[in-house]
């Protein structure tokens, strides 16, 4: 239901976002490798869908789960000839905006850092941080979410 809810208000934001409200862009993190995400849009793109990585309130850490989708993922993106698997960070709203910044960067690392030890180089993962999820609602979403502690990722060309 809690996910229904946040579609709906999201879909309804988008609207609204579109004709009357103006969205922040996110910062990019260029990652020590001084690559860029290639694919940020995906429509019309061979890799359009978005995989995601859930973590818990004030967490990094990846669980075995996460891991084993990980690898999956790494094993997609091989066998499809994906140049480059993008990461894009989010942390909760709720909290210093620094440190949830810092945070969904940190969830970044940790699954990049994964994918390097599953043997995916360095070199073609790119880090997008977006920081809070949600923050241009913030007088609108007070709650915390789990969609708000993620890593979403797309593969890219």
């Amino acid at each position: 239901m809690m996910r229904t809810l946040i579609a709906t208000l999201f879909s309804v934001a988008c609207v609204l976002s579109s004709t009357t409200l103006p969205v922040p862009a996110y910062g990019n993190e260029t990652h020590s490798t001084g690559h860029s995400c290639n694919n940020k849009g995906g429509v019309g793109k061979k890799f359009n869908r978005d995989y995601y990585i859930y973590f818990d309130t004030n967490s990094s850490a990846l669980s075995d789960d996460d891991r084993s989708e990980i690898e999956h993922i790494k094993d997609f993106a091989a066998g499809q000839h994906a140049q480059q698997i993008c990461l894009f960070g989010k942390a909760s709203k709720e909290g210093n905006p620094a440190a949830n910044e810092a945070l969904s960067r940190k969830r970044s690392q940790s699954v990049a850092k994964e994918l390097q030890r599953l043997g995916w180089p360095v070199s073609q993962v790119a880090i997008e941080h977006e920081g809070e999820a949600w923050s241009w609602l913030s007088e609108s979403l007070t709650w915390d979410s789990g969609e708000d502690r993620r890593v979403r990722i797309r593969l890219s060309y």
